[in-house]
C-alpha cells in the first residue's frame, strides 16, 4: 500500500489547476502525497499546485472519491515540511468558519 506514513494536519490550503485555485480541507499528508476534502475536486490526473502555509508544491491528483482526493506530489515534502503541516494544526485556535470545517475534515477522515 503506502509506502510513507500520513500526518494528521486538518487545516485550510489551496490547490490550483490551470484553470482555478480551490480553497481545500488539508486531511492529512506525508512527504509523497495529500489526502484533501473539497465540495469540487479536480478530476483525476489533472496537474495541480498544492499549496499550504509557505509549502508549495507541484503534484497530479492519483485519485477522486465523493468530494475527497489525493494528491501525488511530483518531488518529496521534506520530512520537516510536513512536520511543520502537522504542528501548524495542532496549534491553531479554531474560529467561526474555521471550527464548522474542521469538524467536516474530522467526519470525512473517520469514515
Amino acid at each position: 500500500r503506502r509506502k510513507t506514513a500520513r500526518a494528521q494536519a486538518p487545516q485550510l490550503a489551496l490547490l490550483s489547476t490551470i484553470a482555478t485555485d480551490r480553497r481545500v480541507g488539508l486531511v492529512d499528508v506525508s512527504t509523497d502525497g495529500a489526502h484533501l476534502i473539497a465540495p469540487d475536486t479536480p478530476a483525476e490526473g489533472e496537474d495541480v499546485i498544492f499549496q499550504a502555509e509557505s509549502i508549495q508544491l507541484f503534484g497530479r491528483v492519483a485519485w477522486v472519491r465523493g468530494g475527497e482526493c489525493g494528491v501525488s506530489f511530483a518531488a518529496p515534502m521534506c520530512a520537516e515540511q510536513v512536520n511543520r503541516l502537522r504542528n501548524e494544526a495542532i496549534t491553531q485556535k479554531p474560529s467561526g468558519a474555521d471550527v464548522k470545517h474542521r469538524s467536516k475534515l474530522t467526519a470525512a477522515h473517520q469514515s
